[in-house]
């Protein structure tokens, strides 16, 4: 499968890495806190069959950069738009993980006219959303984290990217309600996102899909990509008319 490795220079100096793969209307995926765009090596070969796909590393992940202290993700927002710019692409599809799912709320409702379609897995736009025990091991791994931070530059760096999981995206309830996008909100039945609040988010984007998958968890697009590519197609292909 043949692909592009490209980066993308943001105003602060922040290098983003991005990966061009297939052909067709643009499909940007984008991961979860502390991974890289490799969380979706199981979608590239079925997604990049009908779409142009770009896979980002998020600042800070991977092997994109960060210059700045703290990040937000509106700051990411800004990076894809600059990536969108540099590639010529007016609109896109925008499938987002966990907190690549949060990037692709913040993105639409910045920047509405890029966006064609959403596709959320595993988002949440408040801290609360997510079930007590991962909240607290995400409180764990900070704890972790800080205390290295002292002794190791990578784990300094990676404390503001830890820091995403504990504040609120910067989203009510009011700025979901203006998302016109259609989308799709995709979980698994056990993961660690409360299900409630995944039903919030579908019943707050108008006309938004939602989907739970038994079986599943926080990982159902690794765990089982058959189910979830299949899910994700077919919520595609049946609005963009691709064949």
């Amino acid at each position: 499968m043949r692909n592009e490795k490209k980066t993308a220079q943001m105003s602060d100096g922040s290098e983003i890495y991005y990966e061009k793969y297939g052909q067709g209307p643009a499909l940007f995926l984008l991961h979860g806190n502390g991974g890289s765009g490799k969380y979706f090596s199981k979608q590239l070969n079925s997604f990049s069959k009908h779409f142009n796909v770009f896979v980002v590393d998020s600042r800070g992940h991977g092997r994109s950069t960060n210059t700045q202290k703290e990040t937000s993700f509106q700051v990411m927002a800004e990076d894809l738009a600059t990536i969108m710019d540099q590639e010529k692409v007016q609109q896109a599809d925008l499938l987002g993980f966990s907190d690549g799912a949060n990037l692709a709320m913040v993105f639409a409702r910045m920047y509405p006219e890029k966006v064609d379609h959403l596709i959320l897995n595993a988002g949440n736009t408040v801290p609360s959303g997510v079930r007590v025990l991962p909240h607290i091991l995400s409180y764990i791994q900070y704890a972790i984290v800080w205390i290295g931070a002292f002794i190791d530059t990578g784990m300094r760096n990676f404390l503001p990217i830890l820091r995403l999981l504990f504040h609120d995206i910067g989203l009510t309830t009011e700025d979901l309600n203006q998302i016109k996008a259609p989308t799709l909100v995709i979980v698994g039945k056990h993961d660690s996102i409360k299900t409630q609040h995944s039903m919030y988010i579908a019943r707050s984007i108008p006309g938004a899909s939602f989907a739970i998958v038994s079986g599943q968890g926080h990982m159902f697009a690794r765990r089982n990509p058959k189910r979830f590519n299949q899910e994700v197609l077919q919520f595609l292909l049946d609005n963009e008319g691709v064949i």
